[in-house]
């Protein structure tokens, strides 16, 4: 595991804490459903029924879940009580701050975490189009569409490189397939990314899917690109194409969680200098998995 986090040594501030951080047991977060129970009623009813849960102050319907049993057993889960997602996966749609009345899409969805927390935000009152290849994850995201009550989300299935283009959204987030480093912690298996090539192969994928995106989305709308890894060729360096060429520019992402900027340069190759504008999560920063977070707008 050390040597595929290695080259990050000079990266990731305060690289040791990143490395005992990985070693440890990921917390296991829960985000309460207010579509199906209001705030106050789902903290009392969890409390009655004996489950210890953690509130987060930062995010009020987050919750870390402390008790012994599985979060997806339980009957207020079947229920749709709760989702649930880690904490870190919250951010991109938070970040995206969608608004009701608006079309978002959601480019790479299943299996659902973040286009159902969007309906959640927007209160069921938006036009969201979740977009996924694989028919066994969008299988996934129908299940957990009927589960917490989503009325709002229309599901399709396309290459979200070739996504048509028959309307233009007001807000897209894009979390591509990627080597899911950021998921590492107590060795569930190696880092994909002991072998390099493996970020070169889903850079190419990631840059089509921010290219189509940006055509996907109208004119001052936003884009936000997230990934759970923290190498640079699949996160400044799939960015750096557009920004440099003014296809979109950065914005900076507003999170009370700690975290640092986004790189500027990196194994001798430079970004665009906005690129410091974009979040990296690491868990030792925010007990979760690590998250690569950047808000992006296309310009009038």
């Amino acid at each position: 595991m050390v040597a595929a986090f290695e080259r990050y040594r000079d990266m990731v501030p305060d690289f040791s804490a990143l490395l005992k951080a990985v070693e440890t047991p990921p917390p296991t977060h829960i985000r309460a459903n207010t579509l199906r129970v209001e705030q106050e009623k789902f903290r009392q009813g969890m409390a009655e029924r004996g489950y210890r849960l953690a509130p987060v102050a930062e995010i009020p319907e987050a919750f870390r879940w402390d008790g012994p049993k599985t979060p997806g057993g339980t009957l207020e889960y079947f229920r749709g009580w709760y989702q649930v997602q880690g904490l870190t996966s919250m951010l991109p749609a938070l970040i995206l701050d969608p608004q009701a009345g608006e079309r978002l899409l959601d480019l790479c969805a299943a299996p659902g975490g973040k286009a159902t927390y969007l309906a959640q935000l927007t209160r069921n009152q938006a036009l969201i189009v979740a977009n996924d290849v694989s028919h066994r994850r969008i299988g996934i995201l129908r299940s957990h569409n009927d589960r917490l009550g989503i009325t709002s989300i229309v599901v399709t299935r396309y290459r979200g490189q070739s996504f048509p283009m028959r309307m233009l959204f007001d807000r897209i987030l894009l979390d591509p397939p990627c080597s899911a480093e950021g998921t590492y912690r107590v060795g569930a298996r190696p880092p994909l990314t002991e072998d390099p090539e493996v970020s070169r192969r889903l850079q190419r994928l990631q840059q089509m899917l921010v290219s189509h995106a940006i055509k996907l989305l109208r004119p001052g709308g936003t884009l936000v690109y997230s990934t759970c890894t923290y190498a640079p060729e699949e996160n400044e360096a799939v960015l750096q194409p557009a920004v440099e060429e003014g296809r979109a520019e950065l914005v900076s992402v507003d999170t009370p969680f700690p975290h640092a900027p986004g790189l500027e340069s990196w194994n001798g190759h430079r970004f665009h200098p906005s690129l410091k504008l974009a979040a990296r999560f690491y868990p030792h920063l925010v007990d979760s998995w690590g998250f690569f977070i950047a808000r992006l707008r296309k310009p009038e």
